[in-house]
């Protein structure tokens, strides 16, 4: 069974002049099961190279100041009837306003929040991943509809859409109305090595053979509409992965999709909001 949850990201903050952050944990909490847990980061030398002048040490007790403060492992916790508030986050959050900071809160269902938990916590403290686990082709379209189920409108999309392009059959991860035309999104995930990344230009040329046989071969009018009307998109995940392959995969895929590129985890999270934002409702 589902239930509704909310998190916050935690963010390290040196100079709010600047705009700069760094994520270095999260917080989840549930009213319905008085549930709330918060993790941290663990790879505190990430922290270090984003501010050399920080005290480590000093910051570590003001976290598990708030871990003891916001959770109920210790007596100095919240309550159960404080944990029923569903404002319990921005409550105990909001004057945290200087070097540590708490992001808005996001809704979501889950119906196994410690895996969920996990999942959301290395998409947005990422550099905890070992790089033998960033994030794939599959874990993009996985997070993109944890937050696109949450907004609830998975029900007006059309998703993992085969196409029959002629010598093979494609599949395309959405499509939706807007208010003036259908679009169609593809999801890549370039976070190679350097030597990994010498595929990406060869995977982004059989795509744009795909969408040349799309445009061509006039499969917009299966999604019921003309060809000025039907808009291919491509959401590229490059990681920490930025160099001559990536660009150039990049540059191709732009030759007929409107690509966006996402280089930080959460503007993952960010495309999938923007989507939902453009998500007609059926019966409009």
């Amino acid at each position: 069974m589902s239930h509704l949850y909310k998190y916050s990201v935690i963010r390290y903050v040196p100079d709010e002049l600047r705009e700069e952050f760094i994520n270095i944990g999260m917080i989840v909490h549930s009213p319905e099961l008085q549930y709330v847990d918060i993790k941290f980061t663990k790879n505190f030398r990430r922290v270090t190279a984003f501010d050399d002048e920080i005290d480590i040490d000093f910051l570590k007790i003001v976290l598990e100041g708030i871990r003891e403060g916001l959770t109920r492992s210790t007596i100095s916790g919240p309550s159960a009837e404080e944990l029923l508030d569903i404002n319990f986050i921005e409550k105990n959050t909001f004057y945290y306003a200087n070097q540590i900071q708490f992001s808005p809160t996001v809704v979501f269902s889950s119906n196994n929040i410690e895996r969920d938990f996990e999942d959301l916590f290395r998409t947005y403290v990422y550099f905890d991943a070992k790089k033998k686990t960033r994030i794939t082709d599959i874990e993009v379209k996985v997070l993109m509809n944890r937050i696109l189920k949450s907004k609830d409108v998975f029900k007006n999309m059309d998703k993992n859409i085969k196409v029959d392009i002629g010598p093979q059959e494609i599949e395309l991860d959405y499509a939706y109305k807007t208010k003036d035309r259908v679009k169609v999104i593809k999801t890549f995930s370039f976070d190679y090595t350097t030597k990994g990344s010498s595929q990406a230009p060869t995977i982004a040329k059989e795509w744009i053979y795909n969408f040349e046989k799309i445009i061509n071969g006039k499969k917009y009018e299966l999604f019921g509409v003309d060809k000025e009307n039907f808009e291919l998109v491509t959401f590229i995940y490059t990681g920490n992965s930025s160099n001559k392959n990536i660009k150039t995969a990049i540059r191709i895929l732009d030759e007929l999709t409107k690509t966006v590129e996402g280089k930080e985890e959460n503007e993952i999270m960010s495309f999938a909001d923007s989507i939902s934002n453009e998500v007609n409702p059926i019966n409009e």
